[in-house]
């Protein structure tokens, strides 16, 4: 299995509608696909853990990467797994807002508990967690 994690940036910044449409699609993509990871955004940044088979993590990374709606597509970590390391998450997502949280099915609050506690997490590179951790921080006011 392969394992990849990379940063982009979104051309235009989503609104928490985009974001949940997004989400929609990519756990039915993953799905079909055989594939798992989690999904991050803030401020219209995005870091993605994507796992799974090789050829078919390659081909979606590749497809992510020419997508017009990304730019700074940048990939942090490739390395081969043994198994998935977040198999049981459908893809996390965090809204600005609590209401469109609890619309989501399978909703996973990427803020706090989902990763402090995931036996996985501490399988990452320390870089890796590093960044996963700035993500989870507030976004200072005025940002």
């Amino acid at each position: 299995m392969l394992s990849i994690v990379y940063t982009s940036a979104s051309r235009v910044r989503p609104t928490d509608g985009d974001l949940a449409t997004l989400l929609m699609n990519s756990r039915a993509n993953n799905r079909r696909l055989g594939l798992s990871g989690f999904l991050m955004h803030k401020q219209g940044r995005f870091v993605q853990v994507l796992e799974g088979p090789d050829e078919v993590v390659q081909a979606r990374y590749e497809l992510i990467a020419a997508d017009p709606r990304h730019t700074d597509v940048v990939e942090l970590l490739r390395e081969s797994i043994d198994q998935p390391r977040f198999a049981e998450w459908s893809m996390g997502y965090r809204p600005t807002t609590d209401e469109l949280a609890e619309a989501i099915p399978g909703y996973a609050d990427v803020s706090g508990a989902a990763l402090d506690h995931s036996r996985s997490r501490a399988d990452l590179d320390p870089a890796v967690r590093a960044l996963l951790d700035w993500f989870r921080a507030p976004v200072p006011a005025g940002a």
